[in-house]
């Protein structure tokens, strides 16, 4: 039976989840992205049935809570950058660490590296162990930056089909984080998609083939303000068939719902 088929039979979300569970969760369902700040039950809303926490910062505990409260809670990390403050950093080789991100503190990762690669399934496995019913890898635009590396549109797609392989293997489900210009090549290994300032970039319409294969896109646009113009809301909001929020950048929790 494929992961695809596993997932169509997590139970619904009125129903107590397996922490061992992955989710197919249906198109257009609700969700929020809560990387700033750390999701419990006592802070989750009901509504929300979709959520992405990060794999380090979150207890096992919290996220084998939310699962029985019928929410899909999927684990963050950063799949092609350097990080330094994660525990497992220092296994990362020297040689594969790149430039510095624009405006982050992170740098780009050689993904074509061995060692990167098994630091990255060891995260996987500890999605597991935690309980997490899928990951969200981020960071897999190496290509489309200045990474130091010369990577390739085909080294992000080869790694992103380990990345996929290894979720898979273990049971998990797998999304796309952002990379627009590669959904055709990767839509059939994930089933979500999660994307960043679509409407800002102009990119909505490079992620509807997830739409058009039945798996939803999560889709985030960020605001300075708590107060955006009503004409920049619809804008925002009004990706047909879209999962659609409006955060500020820094996750924190707070969010407009469309």
């Amino acid at each position: 039976m494929t992961v695809l088929n596993l997932l169509l039979l997590a139970t619904t979300a009125a129903a107590t989840i397996s922490a061992s569970t992955p989710a197919q969760i249906p198109v257009g369902s609700t969700w929020d992205y809560p990387l700033g700040f750390d999701l419990t039950t006592s802070n989750v809303e009901a509504s929300k049935k979709f959520y992405s926490v990060d794999l380090f910062n979150t207890e096992a505990s919290d996220i084998s809570a939310l699962i029985n409260k019928g929410h899909t809670i999927v684990c963050y990390f950063s799949a092609g950058s350097y990080e330094n403050d994660r525990p497992d950093s220092k296994k990362i080789p020297q040689s594969a660490i790149g430039k510095k991100m624009d405006g982050w503190p992170e740098k780009w990762l050689d993904t074509r590296n061995e060692g990167v690669r098994s630091v990255m399934a060891a995260r996987i496995q500890t999605a597991k162990d935690k309980g997490c019913q899928g990951v969200d890898p981020d960071n897999i635009d190496g290509f489309d930056n200045k990474t130091g590396f010369n990577l390739t549109k085909a080294d992000s797609v080869n790694f992103l089909k380990f990345l996929a392989e290894k979720a898979h293997d273990a049971g998990l489900g797998f999304g796309l984080k952002n990379g627009p210009t590669i959904v055709d090549q990767v839509v059939d290994i994930a089933e979500w998609a999660i994307n960043e300032s679509c409407v800002q970039y102009d990119e909505c319409h490079k992620f509807q083939p997830f739409i058009d294969a039945g798996k939803p896109v999560f889709h985030v646009e960020y605001t300075d303000g708590d107060d955006p113009s009503s004409s920049w809301k619809e804008k925002a909001c009004g990706v047909e068939g879209f999962s659609n929020i409006i955060k500020h950048e820094d996750l924190e929790n707070w969010h407009i719902d469309c």
